[in-house]
């Protein structure tokens, strides 16, 4: 498997063209689609579209997440909107495969991405768009460090009702003070032991 990014149990690759038909079938899962805000089907040239903006590094960068163990694609995680004179990107990362969630696939996605918006591309300001229906989501970015920033009232809908758009961003300097935070609560863990 040739993986650019590779953490303990996930590996971050660019898309391939034999890629496409397996994403279709995540793509075309209604519920996770419906929390990021993906209403509409995907269609041939939708998926055809979404590979080509995925082989222009202009201004997206975008990988799957595959399993080490199985090999097999559990979700998708970029950068877009990448804007490099003021060092700042839009983050995103998905689990499709509902038998990855819950299971820290995501945080461990989120560690190695982090690293490499902020250590490797030297980004400044990371940002993201959730859902405000998506308790999870939030809980999620939150929880690695994203704070909110604001809020886009009644910006989304679905099934009939209204929900915010909730925007949050990571600034490099935080993520340094959360990473240090982290290699000292380790390094103490581990000198205890």
């Amino acid at each position: 498997m040739n993986l650019f990014l590779e953490g303990e149990r996930i590996g971050l690759r660019t898309i391939k063209k034999s890629d496409l038909e397996y994403l279709e079938v995540l793509f075309s899962d209604r519920e996770t689609a419906a929390l990021i805000g993906e209403i509409y089907p995907m269609t041939e040239k939708n998926l055809q579209d979404f590979y080509d903006k995925c082989q222009d590094e202009k201004d997206r960068i975008w990988f799957v997440i595959v399993d080490k163990k199985s090999g097999k694609i559990i979700g998708e995680t970029g950068f877009l909107r990448i804007f490099m004179p003021w060092r700042r990107a839009d983050f995103s990362l998905i689990i499709w495969d509902k038998d990855f969630h819950g299971e820290g696939y995501g945080e461990e996605t989120a560690r190695l991405m982090l690293d490499y918006g902020f250590n490797t591309l030297n980004l400044h300001r990371l940002a993201v768009g959730v859902v405000g229906i998506n308790r999870a989501a939030l809980k999620f970015w939150k929880k690695i460090g994203f704070v909110e920033e604001g809020r886009e009232i009644e910006g989304f809908f679905l099934e009939g009702a209204y929900s915010d758009f909730v925007m949050l961003s990571l600034l490099e300097s935080n993520y340094r003070e959360i990473k240090f935070k982290c290699n000292s609560r380790q390094f103490k863990k581990h000198r205890s032991s």
